[in-house]
């Protein structure tokens, strides 16, 4: 499968004359990652599309942008979202006649939905790891097999 981005990445290999395992070394990235990339359509995490960026001597937004297969920064572009509407009208006319109003109320549906501020979960920052699972007097003692009700059924 041909991506954007794999097909970015065959270029720089070809242009460098330098192999994907030499980059997969030189850049701590996977030697099945950069299989994957060239062959699968696979798209890396952000992390190693910025080292493949700083290998190649790209503009680390310019690679992202190949993977999220957006226009470039630069290039004349109405609207980035444009290319999406020609979909979404070959999509809706294959939608029975039935649907459509309901088709029409769940995008509007979503674009209220993103208009609205992000919200914050409590406790699902990265930053600061959750504390141990613990009750209010400690951590609990493995139990005790001989303690167990007999007419409870055992687990395999």
């Amino acid at each position: 499968m041909d991506t954007n981005l794999s097909a970015w990445l065959r270029s720089q290999l070809q242009e460098r004359n330098v192999k994907a395992y030499i980059v997969a070394a030189n850049t701590g990235v996977g030697v099945a990652t950069m299989s994957d990339i060239l062959t699968k359509g696979h798209i890396p995490r952000i992390d190693t599309l910025l080292r493949l960026a700083d290998y190649f001597h790209a503009p680390r937004e310019a690679v992202l942008r190949i993977a999220a297969g957006l226009p470039l920064a630069g290039r004349p572009s109405p609207r980035d979202d444009d290319y999406l509407i020609d979909d979404l009208l070959e999509a809706f006319r294959h939608i029975p006649d039935e649907w459509k109003q309901d088709a029409l109320a769940q995008v509007e549906s979503w674009a209220r939905h993103a208009s609205r501020p992000p919200i914050h979960i409590l406790g699902a920052e990265e930053d600061h790891p959750s504390p141990p699972d613990v009750g209010a007097r400690g951590p609990r003692p493995p139990a005790d097999p001989s303690s167990r009700d007999p007419h409870e059924k055992q687990r395999p």
